[in-house]
């Protein structure tokens, strides 16, 4: 996929006015590369991860970069923006079908009665779940992955919603809120959702919900909610989240459980296991979807960390798929 002359001319104007901007430091440019490669076994189970059947292949795990500025207005306010695009490493493209900041794209206002942001963004069900999957929802085939964690729910553009107003409370307490609310604007049905998150220490714990029509339109209402808990014990840091959703008019409940744990300074050992009680993979089938993932990732500094990863997803009455994965990552 070849990126179209408009956007290398947005990227182009974008890049100037980073630069000019820098200078007043009201403007940052950052990302992450991420790409490794995959060997699957040809299985019959189908991931929202990445896997490479029967042979090696090179695998872009959601690289992204993105631009970021922030303006004091006094008085203890602010505003700024924030447009974050995903992209191909491993050909340097778009993703197909993609538009040009996909993965978040907003004007901000804050202070000390929080945050309001209009645009595109993640729910804040869906924000709040992916810091539970110690992939972080990267597209690798390791992750714990969207499919699982929100029982199949899709909101009105995927993951993520346009034409969005959103709210994020100051901490209280250790309690944050988040409250969006997108407009379908004649095309899609508005959707709805929130999250509360309690931060203490060691432990966090999280409610989340989203309601729409999805990405179809639906003429029923699906929705979603979630429950997420974390202790970091130092040595260990166990995670799980529960979700239950109705998607068109059909009931999906999951779970999962997972952990992170610190190998002497520059390690860190990851593992996971999902399950779906049914994926809507096979057709007029029930067919429940357990994943089980193994991880391993090397700091070779602050930015920079290689990555090895085991995964065996497997649905009823599907062979299973599993995929080995190494490869590197790089911030700036």
């Amino acid at each position: 996929m070849k990126l179209k002359s408009k956007h290398v001319a947005v990227f182009t104007l974008l890049c100037a006015a980073a630069g000019a901007a820098s200078a007043q430091s009201s403007v940052t440019i950052s990302g992450l590369l991420n790409v490794g490669l995959a060997r699957g076994n040809n299985g019959q189970t189908q991931l929202d991860g990445t896997s490479a059947n029967g042979r090696f292949a090179m695998n872009d795990l959601l690289s992204n970069f993105a631009f970021s500025g922030k303006e004091d207005l006094g008085g203890g306010y602010w505003a700024g923006f924030q447009l974050v695009s995903f992209f191909q490493v491993d050909n340097g493209a778009l993703f197909q079908n993609d538009s040009f900041f996909s993965s978040r794209s907003v004007l901000r206002v804050g202070g000390g009665f929080g945050e309001v942001y209009m645009g595109r963004s993640l729910t804040p069900a869906n924000f709040q779940i992916l810091f539970y999957d110690p992939w972080g929802w990267n597209a690798s085939s390791a992750q714990v992955g969207w499919q699982i964690q929100t029982a199949n729910y899709k909101s009105t553009s995927y993951l993520r919603t346009n034409n969005t107003i959103g709210y994020v409370s100051p901490q209280l307490h250790g309690f944050t809120l988040s409250l969006a609310h997108s407009t379908g604007e004649n095309t899609l049905s508005n959707d709805d959702g929130a999250s509360l998150d309690y931060k203490n220490g060691a432990l966090s714990l999280g409610v989340g919900y989203d309601q729409s029509n999805g990405m179809n339109n639906s003429a029923t209402k699906d929705h979603m909610a979630d429950v997420v808990a974390a202790y970091d014990f130092g040595f260990i840091k166990p995670m799980a989240t529960f979700t239950s959703s109705k998607v068109n008019n059909v009931n999906y409940r999951s779970y999962s459980l997972a952990a992170t744990a610190p190998v002497g300074v520059q390690g860190t050992f990851k593992a996971a296991y999902g399950r779906l009680n049914d994926c809507a993979c096979v057709t007029g089938q029930r067919a429940a979807l357990s994943k089980f993932s193994l991880g391993y990732q090397h700091d070779l500094s602050k930015r920079t960390a290689l990555f090895a990863n085991l995964s065996r997803a497997k649905a009823q009455t599907l062979s299973a798929t599993n995929t080995i994965e190494l490869g590197i990552q790089h911030g700036f």
